[in-house]
């Protein structure tokens, strides 16, 4: 496989960075923290600007609005956008709902959202994880009603990326009481306007909020804004986790990248004991070995991303991906508060940080990154027996 780019590929590489040069990341204003995955903070106006491009829909089929361009460029706009710093916190989350809606959804609903969609004016925030569930999404308690042309939505949503800030939610919920586990699931786009939709903000350890709990007390939906056949949510659940681990992650190879070209510059620039700190050997090592873990992750995205283009199934390779990425994320900003020393701990706004204070942000989100959209224990044993073959292991008493 050859993964470097076209004659087209890099000029569309090159438009992108012009755009980023003309319309610079921090002269948006963010409407949601950056939690560290690469894809920075949340700002509609940068979503809009986007949209106004045509990126956002570029990829989709003529017939709903797209220009049919290939996966890659979603690949290199993902890519350029996390090398540039850009907040575009939520394209990934609307994209992939715009695929499933595209896929799965009803006229009504490709008439009312895709549009929208295609011009950066609304978000979406996920609905699967509940309380007292963990890691396991199937022991959800949130129920779906049919009641005449719509659903009631009954239920309590918690760790929701972006949900107080986002407009839609994609909300799971079982809509057959007499079923157990994965059947009887149904998958229900849900507008925050809705009566009975109560958000409210999780603050986490760096101060800011990212992730919401949504509470659902008979909020009703129309039936036209179901995913996919009543009852069989489970198997959309199953294709769009298998993709969202590499969507949510994609781009965190360039902006590692991107961090670990400031923590170079830091060491070429800070003197220590009267010597620059990147003559540390210790230091140069640690540095090197991160930058060849940054690019062998990079080249197992693009893999990735070729099989899923080719509809190949990524059932060990996609959580693979998503583990390498969190675990070399921790071990980039964990370095970088070693090298900052003292002046780690410090946050943006003091005068004696350095780096802007990004590093002591980036460090603490991390923390949750391997908890978040699948723990990195529960993603190994995903990739022992759903990708391996390997049997699991037997319940001890």
């Amino acid at each position: 496989m050859d993964f470097s780019w076209s004659a087209e590929e890099r000029a569309f590489a090159e438009e992108l960075r012009a755009f980023l040069r003309a319309h610079p990341p921090e002269s948006f204003p963010d409407d949601g923290m950056d939690a560290g995955y690469g894809s920075g903070p949340h700002s509609r106006a940068f979503m809009r600007a986007l949209g106004a491009r045509g990126w956002l829909s570029m990829c989709w089929p003529r017939a709903y609005g797209g220009q049919e361009r290939p996966m890659i460029d979603k690949l290199i706009l993902l890519e350029e956008l996390a090398a540039g710093g850009a907040p575009f916190g939520p394209l990934a989350g609307c994209d992939q709902v715009a695929d499933a809606i595209i896929s799965y959804g009803s006229e009504t609903l490709r008439r009312e959202l895709l549009p929208r969609i295609a011009r950066g004016e609304i978000t979406f925030w996920q609905g699967f994880s509940e309380p007292d569930a963990g890691s396991d999404l199937l022991a959800l308690q949130t129920t779906a009603r049919r009641d005449g042309d719509h659903f009631v939505i009954d239920g309590h949503k918690i760790w929701s990326s972006h949900a107080g800030i986002a407009d839609y939610g994609l909300v799971l919920a079982r809509t057959d009481p007499a079923s157990r586990r994965h059947r009887g699931l149904s998958m229900l786009v849900v507008d925050n306007r809705r009566p009975g939709v109560d958000i409210r903000p999780i603050r986490s350890m760096t101060g800011l909020v990212y992730h919401y709990e949504v509470f659902l007390d008979a909020v009703r939906v129309p039936a036209e804004y179901l995913l996919g056949r009543e009852h069989e949510g489970f198997a959309q659940l199953l294709r769009g986790l298998d993709t969202d681990r590499f969507w949510g992650r994609f781009y965190k190879a360039p902006a590692l990248r991107r961090i670990l070209g400031e923590l170079v510059g830091y060491a070429n620039a800070t003197t220590v004991r009267g010597a620059p700190l990147a003559r540390d050997p210790v230091t140069r090592r640690r540095l090197a070995e991160i930058a060849t873990d940054i690019a062998a992750l990079r080249l197992l995205f693009y893999r990735t991303g070729w099989m899923i283009e080719r509809s190949m199934p990524v059932i060990a390779e996609s959580p693979l991906a998503k583990v390498m990425a969190d675990e070399t994320g921790q071990k980039l900003m964990a370095l970088g508060m070693e090298m900052l020393g003292a002046f780690g701990p410090l946050r943006e706004g003091s005068r004696w940080a350095k780096l802007g204070g990004q590093i002591q942000h980036l460090y603490q989100a991390s923390l949750g990154h391997t908890i978040a959209g699948g723990t990195s224990e529960i993603l190994r044993t995903t990739i022992a027996t759903r990708g391996l073959g390997l049997p699991a292991d037997k319940a001890r008493g």
